[in-house]
Protein backbone atom coordinates (compact mmCIF):
# COMPACT_ATOMS: atom_id res chain seq x y z
CA UNK A 1 0.00 0.00 0.00
CA UNK A 2 2.85 2.18 0.98
CA UNK A 3 3.99 2.00 -3.01
CA UNK A 4 0.86 2.76 -4.09
CA UNK A 5 0.26 5.23 -1.86
CA UNK A 6 3.76 6.83 -2.54
CA UNK A 7 3.23 6.64 -6.36
CA UNK A 8 -0.21 8.66 -6.46
CA UNK A 9 1.65 11.17 -3.99
CA UNK A 10 4.61 11.62 -6.97
CA UNK A 11 1.90 11.55 -9.99
CA UNK A 12 -0.28 14.81 -8.21
CA UNK A 13 2.88 16.47 -7.22
CA UNK A 14 4.52 16.40 -10.81
CA UNK A 15 1.23 16.76 -12.35
CA UNK A 16 0.89 19.87 -10.69
CA UNK A 17 4.06 20.95 -11.56
CA UNK A 18 3.58 19.96 -15.24
CA UNK A 19 6.14 17.47 -15.18
CA UNK A 20 4.33 14.66 -16.22
CA UNK A 21 7.48 12.94 -18.06
CA UNK A 22 8.79 12.32 -14.75
CA UNK A 23 5.72 9.89 -13.79
CA UNK A 24 7.21 8.11 -16.84
CA UNK A 25 10.68 7.87 -15.53
CA UNK A 26 9.37 7.35 -11.67
CA UNK A 27 7.54 4.49 -13.19
CA UNK A 28 10.43 2.82 -15.01
CA UNK A 29 12.80 3.22 -11.68
CA UNK A 30 10.22 1.44 -9.90
CA UNK A 31 9.12 -1.22 -12.16
CA UNK A 32 9.50 -4.04 -10.00
CA UNK A 33 7.73 -2.30 -6.72
CA UNK A 34 4.86 -0.88 -8.75
CA UNK A 35 4.16 -4.17 -10.66
CA UNK A 36 4.20 -6.13 -6.93
CA UNK A 37 2.10 -3.27 -5.49
CA UNK A 38 -0.84 -3.73 -8.70
CA UNK A 39 -0.05 -7.61 -8.61
CA UNK A 40 0.80 -8.23 -11.95
CA UNK A 41 4.00 -8.85 -13.88
CA UNK A 42 6.67 -5.88 -14.80
CA UNK A 43 5.62 -6.60 -18.22
CA UNK A 44 2.16 -5.34 -17.72
CA UNK A 45 3.16 -1.91 -16.73
CA UNK A 46 6.13 -1.71 -19.07
CA UNK A 47 2.87 -2.29 -21.90
CA UNK A 48 0.93 0.29 -20.04
CA UNK A 49 3.58 3.12 -20.31
CA UNK A 50 4.43 2.04 -24.23
CA UNK A 51 1.05 1.76 -25.30
CA UNK A 52 0.15 5.62 -23.49
CA UNK A 53 2.93 8.03 -25.50
CA UNK A 54 1.04 11.11 -24.17
CA UNK A 55 2.72 11.81 -20.11
CA UNK A 56 -0.17 13.55 -19.04
CA UNK A 57 -2.55 11.51 -20.25
CA UNK A 58 -0.35 8.22 -18.77
CA UNK A 59 -0.16 10.65 -15.27
CA UNK A 60 -3.83 11.06 -15.42
CA UNK A 61 -4.09 6.51 -16.13
CA UNK A 62 -1.59 6.03 -13.20
CA UNK A 63 -3.37 8.15 -10.79
CA UNK A 64 -6.90 6.49 -11.72
CA UNK A 65 -5.17 2.90 -11.72
CA UNK A 66 -3.75 3.87 -8.29
CA UNK A 67 -6.50 5.23 -6.66
CA UNK A 68 -8.93 2.28 -7.88
CA UNK A 69 -6.48 -0.22 -6.40
CA UNK A 70 -5.89 1.32 -3.15
CA UNK A 71 -9.76 1.49 -2.52
CA UNK A 72 -9.71 -1.94 -3.41
CA UNK A 73 -6.89 -2.88 -1.21
CA UNK A 74 -9.16 -0.44 1.47
CA UNK A 75 -12.17 -2.19 1.29
CA UNK A 76 -10.28 -6.15 1.06
CA UNK A 77 -8.60 -4.76 4.82
CA UNK A 78 -11.86 -3.76 6.08
CA UNK A 79 -13.34 -6.92 4.95
CA UNK A 80 -10.83 -9.24 6.41
CA UNK A 81 -11.18 -7.55 9.71
CA UNK A 82 -15.21 -7.68 9.49
CA UNK A 83 -14.67 -11.53 8.91
CA UNK A 84 -11.97 -11.84 11.74
CA UNK A 85 -14.15 -9.93 14.40
CA UNK A 86 -16.92 -11.98 13.66
CA UNK A 87 -14.95 -15.08 14.27
CA UNK A 88 -14.12 -13.36 17.85
CA UNK A 89 -17.41 -12.49 18.64
CA UNK A 90 -18.72 -16.21 18.12
CA UNK A 91 -15.86 -17.71 20.14
CA UNK A 92 -16.24 -14.93 22.42
CA UNK A 93 -20.11 -15.72 23.04
CA UNK A 94 -19.50 -19.60 24.52
CA UNK A 95 -17.45 -17.55 27.17
CA UNK A 96 -20.73 -15.49 28.67
CA UNK A 97 -21.42 -16.30 31.85
CA UNK A 98 -25.06 -16.02 32.51
CA UNK A 99 -26.14 -14.31 36.07
CA UNK A 100 -29.52 -13.78 36.22
CA UNK A 101 -30.88 -11.21 33.42
CA UNK A 102 -27.05 -10.31 32.63
CA UNK A 103 -25.04 -11.58 30.31
CA UNK A 104 -21.41 -10.90 31.54
CA UNK A 105 -18.84 -10.75 28.75
CA UNK A 106 -14.95 -10.61 28.46
CA UNK A 107 -14.38 -6.97 28.17
CA UNK A 108 -10.60 -7.01 27.57
CA UNK A 109 -11.04 -9.43 24.76
CA UNK A 110 -13.96 -7.56 23.35
CA UNK A 111 -11.85 -4.67 22.96
CA UNK A 112 -9.26 -6.57 21.29
CA UNK A 113 -10.49 -8.54 19.16
CA UNK A 114 -14.33 -7.59 18.02
CA UNK A 115 -14.05 -4.11 17.07
CA UNK A 116 -14.34 -2.90 13.38
CA UNK A 117 -15.34 0.82 12.54
CA UNK A 118 -16.54 3.57 14.48
CA UNK A 119 -20.17 3.57 12.54
CA UNK A 120 -20.35 -0.30 13.37
CA UNK A 121 -22.38 -1.48 15.22
CA UNK A 122 -21.71 -4.78 18.19
CA UNK A 123 -25.14 -6.68 18.37
CA UNK A 124 -25.69 -9.06 21.26
CA UNK A 125 -28.25 -11.04 20.88
CA UNK A 126 -30.27 -13.88 22.62
CA UNK A 127 -33.65 -15.37 23.04
CA UNK A 128 -34.83 -12.40 25.55
CA UNK A 129 -33.12 -9.42 23.71
CA UNK A 130 -31.38 -7.80 20.69
CA UNK A 131 -28.94 -4.74 21.78
CA UNK A 132 -26.76 -3.45 19.47
CA UNK A 133 -24.50 -0.57 20.48
CA UNK A 134 -22.01 1.60 18.19
CA UNK A 135 -18.31 0.80 17.97
CA UNK A 136 -17.12 4.17 18.55
CA UNK A 137 -17.65 4.46 22.39
CA UNK A 138 -15.86 1.15 22.34
CA UNK A 139 -12.76 1.93 20.38
CA UNK A 140 -12.29 5.09 22.47
CA UNK A 141 -12.68 3.24 25.38
CA UNK A 142 -9.81 0.44 24.46
CA UNK A 143 -7.76 3.10 24.33
CA UNK A 144 -7.69 3.37 28.16
CA UNK A 145 -5.14 1.13 29.65
CA UNK A 146 -6.90 1.04 33.21
CA UNK A 147 -10.21 0.45 30.62
CA UNK A 148 -8.93 -2.47 29.01
CA UNK A 149 -6.73 -4.29 32.19
CA UNK A 150 -9.36 -4.38 34.90
CA UNK A 151 -12.83 -3.72 33.20
CA UNK A 152 -15.95 -5.61 33.42
CA UNK A 153 -18.88 -6.00 31.58
CA UNK A 154 -22.54 -7.33 31.08
CA UNK A 155 -25.10 -7.08 28.32
CA UNK A 156 -29.34 -6.93 29.56
CA UNK A 157 -32.24 -5.78 27.57
CA UNK A 158 -30.92 -2.34 28.52
CA UNK A 159 -27.73 -2.06 27.33
CA UNK A 160 -23.96 -2.61 27.17
CA UNK A 161 -22.69 -1.98 30.78
CA UNK A 162 -19.34 -1.15 31.43
CA UNK A 163 -17.49 -0.82 34.87
CA UNK A 164 -13.66 -0.11 35.62
CA UNK A 165 -11.20 0.55 38.50
CA UNK A 166 -12.89 2.12 41.42
CA UNK A 167 -16.14 2.92 40.50
CA UNK A 168 -15.94 4.39 36.78
CA UNK A 169 -18.56 3.18 34.46
CA UNK A 170 -20.95 3.50 31.46
CA UNK A 171 -24.40 2.62 29.99
CA UNK A 172 -24.78 2.35 26.11
CA UNK A 173 -28.19 2.27 25.40
CA UNK A 174 -29.30 0.27 22.51
CA UNK A 175 -29.30 1.49 18.77
CA UNK A 176 -30.70 0.48 15.71
CA UNK A 177 -29.15 1.38 12.22
CA UNK A 178 -29.90 -0.63 9.35
CA UNK A 179 -27.06 0.82 7.28
CA UNK A 180 -24.23 0.09 9.92
CA UNK A 181 -21.95 -2.68 9.66
CA UNK A 182 -22.50 -5.65 12.24
CA UNK A 183 -20.46 -7.94 14.72
CA UNK A 184 -23.08 -10.18 16.09
CA UNK A 185 -22.51 -11.83 19.07
CA UNK A 186 -24.85 -14.41 19.85
CA UNK A 187 -25.21 -15.18 23.58
CA UNK A 188 -25.82 -18.92 24.46
CA UNK A 189 -29.04 -19.69 26.45
CA UNK A 190 -28.93 -19.16 29.95
CA UNK A 191 -29.99 -22.80 30.02
CA UNK A 192 -27.20 -24.41 28.34
CA UNK A 193 -24.86 -22.37 30.46
CA UNK A 194 -26.48 -23.42 34.00
CA UNK A 195 -26.08 -27.11 32.28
Amino acid sequence: MKVLRDLRRFILVKSAEGNHADVRSYVIENLDAVANAFHVPAETIMGALEGVPDDAALAAKFLETTQRAEALLRQHSRDNRARSAQASAEAMASAVQWQGERAHVDMPSLFSSTLTRRDDLLVFTCDAFTVGVYMAPLLDLARLQRVREDGSGWVDKDGLHLRWGGGGGLNLRPQEDPDAGKVVMSLPPKAAIAA
